[in-house]
């Protein structure tokens, strides 16, 4: 038995290399925790379902015992709901409409987390069709799954939507997670729960097998406790070299220091972010503060890619399953009101009636013409820069397709999370720099539970 809270991805290397540990005992642990902290009454509710072959693919992998060239070999991965999988799990969503379906194929980021020696250790719960269900759905709450709670303070916010796969690794309820992020659903959990969120470039990691929103703006991601094994897992992911930090300090660096709408800010927050911002400076780095507008578009895109977009993903689905298009979920949701409908379905009725599902629209081509000149944009003005930091969540990166990583920096006086999130012109300038950064500033603090 080992004390699995706080583990670190390469601490398990080394324990499963050396056989301190075997990868079914370490399976075994988690599947513990779970079910002490998530399950029952008074649990978290992060985790929708554990893979019931998950022992099993352990001692096949205990067996083989094959670590070379595989970064990812026995760890532990939960998964978020619209992640598919070819095995015995459901791919729903957080959705009663797709709850009994089972995917004939494996994502392809499942293939390449199987392939790299993963263990998929079950499915996370969700904020319903990733936030893309009805105007003022909890965040984490699906009518599959219920409602995640906040592991710091149960009466908070868990944010969304990736918000099991958020509040899972924030509890040590395994190695780490996958998420999915088209609007800050990786970003804005990580904050909150107080770990690394990581969003990659758009584009550098495929989204065949995910239940989509938005092709342009779309990606998976992971959480991990340290940037240190968010950079393992982007290697793993992504099939790349291992990122490593250039320095231990910031000597000669320029970083962004993002204003916007401050007045907005709560007067704590103002005040850690200064604090930041001073050890920053007295780490080597140079300041540059810019202001990088919040877009107003974002929404478009979102808008009119979705009914394409899931029509597409559903026309994926064994031919005898009985959902085979949006229009068919909302009459599923329509049939079952009570369970389905407890925050009703505003946005699955807009993008059926409102929109072509054939991305013709004018408005359309007119938002990807605006999010041409703003990624222009904001490349420009992080041009000679090392990194930006943000003060407040600002969607103009997910709209550009900007790599995104948060950094835990402690709590706040009420107890909750505290950090920072970062961004640079590439995924591998980023991870490098927040690598060092996390060494000056990060504060990874685990919950009471």
């Amino acid at each position: 038995m080992i004390n699995i809270r706080e583990i670190t991805i390469s601490e398990i290397q080394k324990m499963l290399s050396t056989k301190t540990i075997t990868v079914k005992e370490l399976v075994q642990e988690y599947i513990d925790r779970i079910y002490t902290l998530d399950k029952g009454e008074n649990g978290l509710n992060s985790v929708l379902e554990i893979n019931p072959e998950a022992l099993r693919i352990a001692v096949d992998l205990d067996i083989q015992g094959n670590y070379e060239g595989k970064p990812l070999y026995g760890i532990p991965i939960l998964i978020k709901d619209n992640i598919a999988t070819a095995d015995l799990m459901h791919t729903s969503a957080g959705s009663l409409a797709l709850s009994d379906s089972y995917v004939s194929y494996d994502a392809d980021i499942v293939k390449t987390l199987r392939k790299n020696g993963a263990v998929i250790l079950g499915k996370t719960n969700m904020t319903e069709l990733a936030n893309y269900m009805t105007m003022n759905m909890p965040a984490g709450y699906s009518c599959r799954g219920g409602q995640v709670l906040n592991p710091y303070d149960r009466e908070k916010d868990p944010s969304g939507s990736s918000t099991g796969s958020a509040v899972a690794v924030a509890a040590n309820l395994c190695a780490t997670s996958i998420g999915t992020d088209t609007s800050n659903s990786i970003i804005a959990p990580a904050l909150i729960n107080g770990i690394v969120g990581l969003r990659p470039t758009t584009g550098v990691i495929s989204q065949r097998g995910i239940i989509p929103i938005s092709f342009s703006l779309d990606t998976a991601g992971s959480f991990t406790r340290t940037v240190e094994d968010a950079a393992i897992m982007y290697a793993g992911l992504t099939d790349t070299p291992m990122i490593r930090e250039d320095s231990a300090d910031l000597k000669g660096k320029i970083i962004g220091y993002n204003e916007w709408n401050p007045d907005a800010m709560p007067e704590e927050t103002i005040v850690r972010m200064e604090e930041v911002v001073r050890s920053l400076e007295m780490a080597g780095a140079t300041i540059k503060r810019v202001t990088i507008p919040k877009t107003i578009h974002i929404k478009n895109l979102m808008k009119y890619e979705f009914k394409y977009a899931m029509n597409q993903y559903l026309k994926s689905l064994p031919k005898d399953y009985h959902i085979k298009t949006l229009k068919d979920i909302i009459e599923y949701n329509k049939q079952h009101p009570k369970d389905a409908l407890r925050y009703g379905q505003t946005y699955l009725l807009d993008a059926e009636e409102n929109t072509s599902g054939n991305c013709d629209e004018v408005i359309y081509h007119e938002a990807l013409r605006d999010r041409e000149e703003c990624t222009r944009s904001i490349r420009e003005q992080l041009q000679g820069m090392d990194m930006c930091i943000m003060q407040s969540f600002n969607n103009i990166l997910q709209y550009t397709s900007m790599p995104v990583i948060t950094i835990p920096c402690g709590l706040y006086k009420d107890g909750m999370p505290f950090g920072i999130y970062m961004t640079a012109n590439n995924d591998r300038q980023l991870i490098k720099s927040a690598l060092t950064v996390s060494k000056i500033v990060g504060a990874r603090v685990e919950p009471r539970l």
